[in-house]
């Protein structure tokens, strides 16, 4: 069983929010156009550090939110 370090709120169809356990916003997944195709990009808030598994965290979402659409 994975433990899961991110809580996930949306909003707007197209922004996913990623807050920790202390409530602080970590970045958004945002659906937007990457050449000639629509994605959901990671914007990561300056000074905010990930690790490895807090990434993979992300990449899941995306792969999650992708199946969506």
């Amino acid at each position: 069983m994975t433990i899961k370090r991110i809580t996930w709120k949306k909003y707007i169809p197209t922004v996913c929010n990623a807050y920790n356990d202390k409530h602080q916003h970590l970045g958004s997944l945002i659906y937007e156009r990457v050449g000639a195709h629509m994605h959901w990009c990671w914007h990561q808030m300056e000074d905010i550090r990930m690790s490895p598994g807090c990434l993979q965290e992300v990449r899941d979402k995306q792969k999650e939110l992708i199946k969506r659409k």
